[in-house]
């Protein structure tokens, strides 16, 4: 029974064999109930299971997977009066079962393959962008500073890469105005040295008698020593506001500009007397703002000094101090040579000059414009230039109120 495919049996009450399907190897009239304890415990009306077990069958044997089921046949009134019995071999399912598991093992290596595949090409594309952002910041560590990124994918890299080319953009830019200042600084401080030494070498080397020659020539070394103390001090101020703007946290006290500008005016009466120069003040109104009177002065200070210098003897300077719904302003205006159109950019750039022979005749570092736009921007406020060449120039300071605390009567 063990070695056919599929076969059935009838068996009566007392578990002989009364019909077998199968006939070459008949069954017929034995007795199962020894070799087949199952067939006892059905006959009785107990409930038996289907099984499957591993025997060894055939010639010569080989292992076979084997399924029993059993099932009773009843009388109405006889009751259990035999049982059908079939035995099945499950070779073939376990054929199928072996192709199935071989598919399965097949598409799961390639579902493998194919998703370790996917996810290397992913993940270059996705650490592609950052590889090259590692190479260019590796780059600008070694001072090449014009770095560029280009960064395609998602929306992030992308942002990511903006945000890279703009600091790049930034370094190289503070870079070269670093290198520019640096230069700048160095040549006009050596300027005053080497006239000073060419005076000093003069005086000892030639033999004169007369004083009045002598002290012409101190007059020149004491110049060059004051223009080298004003560049000096200049670059000092730049050094100390050199820094991001809204960051800086300046004294805040309420300044009354029209007295402000009054007493700038005094402290540079001499200077303009020099050069028979009117200094005017058209205002009386009271303005007040809140912010550092000190620096305030020197921003009037710089813009006036300005006006003085590039304005022809005989000329005028003009302050007037005015109110504006957003802003209080203070306005500059001369009757100097004015500044080209193609100038007009580059006036509050460090070391900027107009006319580079007349500033260096005059005394001018270049950097006092520079200073007074860094000084108004840490109050949040602007400076405005207009300008017509030959005719004069005019500066607006516009300063925020700020929270002027009210004065009670």
């Amino acid at each position: 029974m063990e070695g056919e495919s599929t076969r059935i049996l009838i068996l009566n009450r007392n578990g002989i064999v009364e019909q077998d399907s199968y006939q070459s190897t008949s069954l017929l009239r034995r007795d199962l109930t020894q070799d087949y304890p199952d067939v006892v415990s059905v006959l009785k009306g107990n409930s038996v299971p289907a099984r499957d077990l591993y025997i060894r069958a055939g010639n010569p044997p080989e292992r076979k997977r084997i399924l029993y089921a059993y099932a009773p046949i009843t009388h109405y009134t006889d009751g259990i009066i035999g049982m059908v019995f079939l035995s099945t071999s499950l070779d073939s399912v376990e054929t199928v079962l072996a192709d199935i598991r071989k598919i399965i093992s097949l598409y799961t290596t390639a579902i493998t393959i194919s998703i370790l595949l996917i996810s290397f090409i992913l993940s270059g594309f996705i650490t592609h962008p950052i590889k090259e952002m590692t190479a260019s910041i590796t780059r600008m560590s070694k001072g090449y500073l014009n770095q560029k990124v280009s960064i395609t994918g998602s929306r992030e890299f992308r942002q990511m890469g903006e945000a890279f080319n703009v600091m790049s953009e930034k370094l190289e830019h503070v870079d070269r105005a670093r290198n520019e200042f640096v230069s700048n600084a160095s040549h006009e401080l050596k300027t005053p040295l080497s006239a000073m030494k060419v005076l000093a070498e003069s005086l000892l080397s030639m033999e004169m008698d007369d004083p009045a020659i002598y002290r012409d020539f101190l007059t020149d070394i004491n110049f060059e020593i004051d223009r080298l103390n004003a560049i000096i001090t200049d670059l000092l101020s730049m050094v100390n506001l050199d820094q991001d703007v809204n960051a800086v946290e300046i004294r805040k006290e309420p300044v009354e500009l029209t007295s402000l500008a009054k007493r700038t005016i005094r402290g540079l009466k001499l200077l303009a007397d020099q050069k028979q120069i009117r200094v005017e003040m058209f205002s009386e109104e009271t303005v007040t703002v809140m912010g550092d009177g000190l620096k305030l002065q020197q921003v009037l200070s710089n813009i006036i000094d300005n006006g003085i210098k590039y304005t022809p003897e005989g000329g005028r300077v003009t302050v007037e101090v005015y109110r504006t719904p957003d802003y209080a302003v203070m306005k500059v205006s001369d009757t100097g040579i004015g500044i080209p159109q193609e100038d007009m950019a580059r006036i509050f750039d460090r070391f900027f000059r107009v006319d580079k022979a007349r500033s260096r005749s005059t005394g001018g570092t270049g950097l006092g414009l520079s200073i007074a736009n860094r000084i108004v921007m840490m109050h949040q406020g602007f400076l405005r230039v207009s300008s017509e060449e030959g005719k004069g120039t005019t500066f607006y300071v516009e300063l925020p109120y700020g929270n002027v605390p009210e004065v009670s009567d």
